[in-house]
This record gives C-alpha cells, sequence and structure tokens, in this order.
C-alpha cells in the first residue's frame, strides 16, 4: 500500500475512527475506565465525534481514551500517515522528516514517533515468535576485534566473526 491508497482508503476522520474502533476493540467495544462491556454512543451537536458512555461508571470514553493517542489535538488521519511512513521506513525515520511529511512542527512529530514506537513495543508481547525457516540477510555482529600487536586480523567476508 503506498500513500496515495492509504488516502483513498480513509478518505475523511469518521473513516480513521472506525478504523481505530476496529483494531482497538476488536473483541467489543469495552470501557477503558472499568472494564464494562456495555455503552451507549452519544449525540448531539455539542458532542465530539465517537463519544460513548459507560453503563456502569458513567464515563464518557472514546476509542483513544487511556491511549498514546489520548487528548491529542491532531487528526486521527495524521496519526495514521505517521504510522504510515514510521512502519514503511526501513531505517527509521527522524522527527525532522517527519514533521516535512506530515506538515507539523518537529516537535509534535517526535512525540508522534515516540508515542507510536512505544505502542509499538508494547504490542510485541503478545507477536508470535519465529518458527520454521527464517530467512536473513548477510550481517556482521560483534565490532572490530581488539589490538594485539603483530597480529593481523582479516577484514570483510570469510572473516571469524559470527
Amino acid at each position: 500500500m503506498n500513500i496515495d491508497h492509504l488516502r483513498k482508503r480513509f478518505s475523511n476522520e469518521t473513516v480513521c475512527r472506525q478504523f481505530f474502533e476496529s483494531v482497538i476493540w476488536e473483541d467489543g467495544r469495552r470501557c477503558p475506565h472499568c472494564g464494562h462491556t456495555k455503552s451507549c454512543r452519544l449525540h448531539g451537536a455539542h458532542l465530539r465525534a465517537g463519544v460513548y458512555e459507560c453503563y456502569r461508571c458513567k464515563r464518557q470514553f472514546t476509542v483513544t481514551t487511556k491511549t498514546p493517542l489520548h487528548s491529542t489535538k491532531l487528526p486521527l488521519w495524521k496519526w495514521l500517515q505517521a504510522m504510515y511512513y514510521i512502519v514503511n521506513s526501513s531505517k527509521g525515520i527522524s522527527s525532522v522528516v517527519l514533521a516535512r511529511w506530515l506538515g507539523v512542527t518537529q516537535p509534535t512529530a517526535w512525540k508522534l514517533g515516540h508515542c507510536i514506537r512505544s505502542m509499538m513495543a508494547q504490542g510485541s508481547h503478545t507477536a508470535a515468535l519465529l518458527k520454521g525457516i527464517v530467512e536473513v540477510d548477510e550481517k556482521y555482529l560483534g565490532g572490530k576485534p581488539r589490538f594485539e600487536p603483530g597480529l593481523k586480523h582479516k577484514r570483510g567476508r570469510g572473516t571469524s566473526k559470527q
């Protein structure tokens, strides 16, 4: 998927909110405050979109409550865009470049990147371990050998590094 496909798929804020609801509440909507499964959507001209009220604790919540996206003033589209750029950058992405691509300030981009990386780290404990045949590219690990006078260490391919 490229950025144009992403823009077509998530054309407005409502679609983005529905996507986050399907990902965060995959087993059904739960109150982030008490964990109760029964809640109702609140409607009204003075309310923002996607607000629910729990039947048990009577507290209001949205899909972003108690997540790193909570209390953000950025649209969810910017969050999705930032997630796309961070996940698809092979060597990581700096906050300066992310800020330029998203059209936000560098401190905002730094905060976005930090929150997204923390969400990725939280989800890693549920990820399955590698099984079967795993293919990786060539990689040398271990660093430079210690200096010993009179001993010449081999360089490049064919070294004794693991």
